[in-house]
């Protein structure tokens, strides 16, 4: 069987929540991590890139493009969609509302860490209750979709973690507390889903990327102004 790979820059990004999903659905993975224009002209030449921009999963002779594509991809193919047309429906509506609410998240590196966070911080006031309803109404803690995990749930522990990271590097742990603490099923969610064996293994692996602070956010940077020759 061909290895399984997820095509990006050299950073988080957009294909993070494919990362967490790929491993939460236990799919084996490889990043391959873009580092010059002419890596990404032949990627585009190859024909494997349906809208010629990343991320991309190759997987054998299928590649998919679109990080939400991805996601649902990894996610069916992990049983990891609900059991139920409904369920499925309603992961998909958590996951259409997290897209809505992580554009600071995948901001932060391009923008000043101060800016980025009150961004951020505007994001969680207005889609954290959501959040936080949406498990309640579930009624099967700590999960927000049925009895059973869900890629509702990794996505929503990955932006809890991001969050989490974002606030840390820039204000402190104290910031996190601060805003984080009005939304107790969503952490206990978080820590759920963190206690994962695969998640673990998956943080404890080559394919963790480092949040996108300091200098390991203007290498990010760099990487994606070169490969796109945007320097």
């Amino acid at each position: 069987m061909a290895p399984v790979k997820l095509h990006y820059f050299a950073g988080r990004g957009r294909s993070q929540q494919s990362r967490w999903m790929l491993a939460a659905s236990s799919i084996v993975f490889t990043n391959v991590c873009l580092t010059t224009r002419e890596e990404f002209v032949a990627l585009c030449e190859s024909g494997k890139l349906t809208y010629q921009q990343l991320p991309m999963l190759e997987d054998g002779e299928r590649c998919i493009s679109q990080s939400m594509a991805i996601v649902r991809h990894a996610a069916r193919a992990g049983a990891l969609y609900g059991t139920t047309d409904e369920e499925a429906a309603r992961v998909d509506e958590v996951l259409d509302g997290i897209s809505d609410a992580r554009g600071p998240i995948v901001s932060y590196p391009f923008m000043d860490a101060a800016e980025a966070c009150g961004r951020l911080q505007q994001s969680i006031e207005r889609f954290f209750p959501c959040f936080e309803r949406v498990i309640e109404r579930n009624g099967a803690p700590p999960f927000a979709v049925g009895a059973s995990l869900t890629a509702a749930d990794v996505l929503l522990a990955e932006l809890v973690d991001s969050t989490i990271e974002a606030l840390s590097a820039t204000f402190g742990p104290p910031a996190v507390d601060a805003a984080l603490n009005p939304y107790p099923r969503l952490r206990a969610l978080h820590s759920h889903v963190l206690g994962l064996p695969q998640i673990q293994a998956f943080q404890a692996s080559t394919n963790w990327m480092p949040f996108p602070e300091g200098q390991v956010g203007r290498d990010y940077v760099m990487n994606v102004r070169t490969v796109l020759s945007r320097v």
